[in-house]
């Protein structure tokens, strides 16, 4: 039986469809450095679309507009909700968007259950109410309109290193081009979320970004255990695991290149008032 996981993040992005389908088009006007001919992944952003959807935007296109694209996309998302104990896949046969199904490709998602043991876990309920892969799911339809996915939400802890490793055999076996992106918002700043160091202003905004710095220094170097640790003692990732996963997965199917396409803050894109809450947004390809 079909299972089409609902939309449940109405708010981050719109829910109407030709409002969903006019947004689109305007994040993704944006351009892009010279592209390597088979991308194998990156990462994106997964806050509001007001904020972070111009930055996700561009790995999205950079995957799309390559010479030779994604013929299937692993999706690695962050955990936001309690009760996913480990890298679980989505188990339905599709996901729905405002403007309708993405088709799930059960060979692949059975093929990394099977390569991760009693690594890897497959259920449709841990992925509800989690927003992180949700909102990356209209911009495959719209730019990757053929492709099917793989969802996947990951854990942060040290089992995501050995999850990509996972990925990539299963991917190797497979025979297709597949892209693993990983969805994961940077440092959250500010007394909402109970985490300044530097205190509010400019200071404050400035550590942020410094903060963010770090890690996506770490990214770049292709450092998974460096970026889980860095996550873990400066809290500059809700991904890590992810993004862990995603970095060693394409790692071990031949990345070489990463590429930053684009890094900000939510202040930066949507300053209100003073400075006193910001959410870290990059988009990398890794290549």
């Amino acid at each position: 039986m079909t299972v089409v996981r609902p939309p449940f993040a109405i708010g981050f992005y719109p829910g109407e469809p030709s409002r969903c389908r006019r947004m689109l088009d305007e994040l993704c006007d944006v351009d892009l450095p010279d592209l390597p001919v088979t991308p194998l992944g990156g990462l994106v952003p997964h806050a509001g679309w007001v904020y972070s959807g111009a930055t996700a935007a561009r790995l999205w296109k950079a995957l799309a507009e390559a010479e030779q694209p994604p013929e299937v996309v692993v999706l690695l998302g962050a955990v936001h909700v309690r009760g996913v104990r480990r890298p679980t896949v989505y188990s339905g046969d599709a996901w729905e968007t405002p403007e309708g199904p993405v088709t799930v490709d059960r060979a692949l998602a059975d093929a990394i259950v099977k390569a991760g043991d009693d690594l890897v876990g497959s259920g449709t309920g841990e992925h509800d109410g989690e927003h992180s892969l949700e909102v990356q799911v209209p911009f495959v339809r719209k730019l990757l309109p053929d492709v099917p996915i793989v969802p996947i939400a990951v854990p942060a802890d040290h089992r995501a290193v050995d999850l990509g490793a996972r990925i990539a055999a299963a991917v190797k076996a497979d025979g297709r081009r597949v892209a693993v992106v990983a969805s994961s918002d940077l440092t959250h700043y500010g007394s909402r979320y109970g985490f300044a160091p530097a205190g509010g202003g400019e200071a404050g905004l400035a550590w942020s970004k410094d903060n963010d710095g770090r890690l996506v220094e770490r990214a770049l170097e292709f450092d998974a255990p460096g970026v889980l640790e860095e996550a873990a003692t400066r809290h500059s990732a809700c991904g890590a695991g992810a993004l862990a996963a995603a970095i060693s997965a394409t790692r071990a199917l031949g990345a070489s290149d990463a590429t930053l396409l684009h890094q900000t803050t939510s202040w930066e894109v949507r300053p209100i008032g003073a400075m006193d809450l910001t959410v870290g947004y990059a988009s990398i390809l890794f290549a």
